[in-house]
Protein backbone atom coordinates (compact mmCIF):
# COMPACT_ATOMS: atom_id res chain seq x y z
CA UNK A 1 0.00 0.00 0.00
CA UNK A 2 2.91 2.32 0.66
CA UNK A 3 4.14 3.98 -2.47
CA UNK A 4 0.96 3.54 -4.47
CA UNK A 5 -0.17 6.40 -6.66
CA UNK A 6 -3.63 7.93 -6.41
CA UNK A 7 -4.60 6.11 -9.61
CA UNK A 8 -3.36 2.79 -8.19
CA UNK A 9 -5.36 3.39 -4.99
CA UNK A 10 -8.44 4.21 -7.07
CA UNK A 11 -8.03 1.02 -9.11
CA UNK A 12 -7.58 -1.07 -5.95
CA UNK A 13 -10.62 0.59 -4.36
CA UNK A 14 -12.69 -0.38 -7.40
CA UNK A 15 -11.44 -3.98 -7.23
CA UNK A 16 -12.22 -4.22 -3.53
CA UNK A 17 -15.64 -2.62 -3.96
CA UNK A 18 -16.48 -5.27 -6.56
CA UNK A 19 -15.22 -7.98 -4.20
CA UNK A 20 -17.30 -6.51 -1.36
CA UNK A 21 -20.37 -6.57 -3.61
CA UNK A 22 -19.72 -10.25 -4.37
CA UNK A 23 -19.31 -11.01 -0.66
CA UNK A 24 -22.52 -9.11 0.07
CA UNK A 25 -24.38 -11.27 -2.45
CA UNK A 26 -23.00 -14.41 -0.76
CA UNK A 27 -24.12 -13.10 2.64
CA UNK A 28 -27.55 -12.26 1.21
CA UNK A 29 -28.00 -15.79 -0.12
CA UNK A 30 -26.86 -17.19 3.24
CA UNK A 31 -29.29 -14.93 5.04
CA UNK A 32 -32.23 -16.01 2.92
CA UNK A 33 -31.44 -19.73 2.88
CA UNK A 34 -29.92 -20.60 6.26
CA UNK A 35 -31.75 -21.23 9.47
CA UNK A 36 -29.79 -20.97 12.69
CA UNK A 37 -29.68 -24.60 13.75
CA UNK A 38 -27.68 -23.86 16.91
CA UNK A 39 -30.60 -22.25 18.70
CA UNK A 40 -33.31 -23.97 16.61
CA UNK A 41 -34.83 -20.63 15.76
CA UNK A 42 -36.56 -19.85 12.51
CA UNK A 43 -34.45 -16.70 12.04
CA UNK A 44 -32.04 -16.77 9.10
CA UNK A 45 -28.40 -15.96 9.77
CA UNK A 46 -25.14 -15.21 8.06
CA UNK A 47 -22.01 -17.00 9.28
CA UNK A 48 -19.72 -14.72 11.26
CA UNK A 49 -16.74 -15.41 9.00
CA UNK A 50 -18.71 -14.16 5.97
CA UNK A 51 -19.66 -10.97 7.78
CA UNK A 52 -16.09 -10.43 9.00
CA UNK A 53 -14.72 -10.83 5.48
CA UNK A 54 -17.33 -8.45 4.07
CA UNK A 55 -16.53 -5.88 6.76
CA UNK A 56 -12.77 -6.11 6.26
CA UNK A 57 -13.06 -5.90 2.47
CA UNK A 58 -15.37 -2.90 2.67
CA UNK A 59 -13.07 -1.10 5.10
CA UNK A 60 -10.06 -1.78 2.90
CA UNK A 61 -11.93 -0.44 -0.13
CA UNK A 62 -12.79 2.70 1.84
CA UNK A 63 -9.15 3.15 2.85
CA UNK A 64 -7.94 2.87 -0.74
CA UNK A 65 -10.67 5.25 -1.92
CA UNK A 66 -9.63 7.78 0.71
CA UNK A 67 -5.97 7.46 -0.22
CA UNK A 68 -6.88 7.89 -3.89
CA UNK A 69 -8.37 11.27 -3.05
CA UNK A 70 -5.26 12.57 -1.34
CA UNK A 71 -3.23 15.00 -3.35
CA UNK A 72 0.50 14.48 -3.49
CA UNK A 73 2.40 16.82 -1.21
CA UNK A 74 3.74 19.80 -3.08
CA UNK A 75 7.09 21.29 -2.31
CA UNK A 76 7.83 24.95 -2.79
CA UNK A 77 11.05 25.81 -4.52
CA UNK A 78 12.74 29.00 -3.40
Amino acid sequence: MIGMTADEHAARAAELAAEAENLYQICLVDYHTNINEDDHSEEPYVPGADLAMLTATTQLAQLHATLALQRPATTSES
